[in-house]
């Protein structure tokens, strides 16, 4: 089959499953499928940020089974009897499709490469991948086997697939309620908050980030109310992920003075105290600016690593006299109780947190649903 026929079978797919939410939420075609089909699909969406190749290798066989009928999806790599190649399906248009119609389920070249998937072994209930969710792996083989076993419909799943994704990585699904913000929340209910949100359990990745994302917060506050800011503009947050090292710039926060140049930057390491390589590796950064401030902050505790608390005031005092930048290390919660003190309303902290979490999850891919979710627990017991 040809690149444009593929293309068009998920092109084909995703426009019926707009029209379908436009309608009615995707509801009515969702009610094609029995109430196991629906819970299997529910299941595998409901972990889509977690499980990416899942998914991707569910999309790969709903597509190669519209494309060829008579293929057993099962057998998914060409050394298996009849088999075909998933990966290869999967890499030149399956992939490719999701980085412009999903990017946050995006995986970055194949599911295949993925150990649990790219298995020699066919899709079958016994098949020995190790998934990490079991109910997410039984849901997969139940809807491989439903199609291979009792004839259900590709066509109609892969619409339903894209009806549940769509409505799942969504902004407006993670759009916080408006929330009347009482001026006399604690600082201390809201530092308590921000701990449960940063080090709670996920099963995905981006926790890192969400200091970033606190602190940043706070900075659009100071940059404001704060003398020593004044002049001075707070650059948009960057990417931890973007593939141009040089994108970072010196630090995770950015603030430059009217002429564009470093005035004072934040790196903030989650879960990791502070060593004086760290501090040695930050000044490679920034030693060419003319930057007065550098903090380097964490969510460890202790801050900094067991031995290195002399050699890292020593660093930072031959950075001072070498190049006259004040390098700062401290832990992360300890510093986000002084700003919020700065504030003359802590409270406005909450709902500049609440919108930056929803432009970095609409931006990026960072920000998960599961920590908006979360976020969202938090706000209804801080503010209840």
């Amino acid at each position: 089959m040809s690149n444009h026929e593929y293309n068009t079978i998920l092109s084909n797919a995703f426009s019926e499953a707009e029209k379908e939410i436009k309608k009615d939420g995707g509801k009515k075609y969702l009610n094609k499928l029995n109430a196991s089909q629906k819970e299997w699909l529910v299941k595998v969406v409901g972990k889509s940020e977690s499980l990416k190749a899942v998914v991707t290798a569910l999309t790969t066989c709903f597509v190669k089974k519209i494309e060829d009928p008579k293929q057993d999806i099962r057998y998914h790599k060409y050394e298996l009897k009849n088999g075909y190649s998933g990966r290869t399906l999967d890499t030149s248009y399956i992939t490719p499709f999701f980085k412009s119609h999903f990017r946050r389920l995006a995986m970055k070249e194949s599911g295949w490469l993925t150990r649990s998937i790219e298995q020699p072994h066919p899709f079958t209930k016994n098949f020995p991948g190790r998934i990490r969710d079991k109910e997410v792996k039984t849901a997969f083989l139940d809807i491989v086997d439903d199609i291979e076993t009792k004839k259900a419909d590709s066509q109609t799943y892969l619409i339903s697939l894209f009806i549940l994704l769509i409505k799942s990585t969504s902004i407006e699904q993670t759009r916080m309620d408006i929330i009347k913000i009482e001026k006399g929340i604690t600082i201390g209910s809201i530092v308590d908050a921000l701990k449960i949100h940063f080090f709670n359990k996920y099963s995905v990745s981006g926790a890192s980030r969400l200091p970033v994302v606190a602190l940043y917060s706070i900075y659009q506050i100071l940059i404001k109310d704060i003398s020593r800011f004044e002049n001075k503009k707070l650059l948009p947050l960057r990417s931890h992920i973007s593939p141009d090292a040089r994108a970072r710039g010196v630090g995770d926060l950015e603030v430059v003075d009217e002429k564009g140049a470093y005035f004072e930057a934040v790196e903030i390491k989650h879960g990791i105290p502070i060593d004086s390589v760290m501090i040695q590796d930050a000044y490679d950064k920034f030693k060419v600016t003319p930057i007065k401030r550098y903090y380097l902050l964490t969510t460890a505790e202790p801050n900094i690593k067991q031995g290195e608390e002399d050699k890292i005031l020593e660093v930072v005092e031959e950075i001072r006299n070498k190049h006259g930048c004040e390098v700062i290390v401290n832990g992360l919660i300890h510093s986000l109780k002084y700003y919020l003190r700065l504030l003359n309303e802590p409270s406005k902290f909450i709902d500049n947190y609440t919108k930056n979490l929803e432009i970095e999850f609409s931006k990026t891919t960072e920000i998960k649903k599961e920590q908006i979710i979360k976020w969202k627990e938090l706000l209804k017991l801080l503010l209840g």
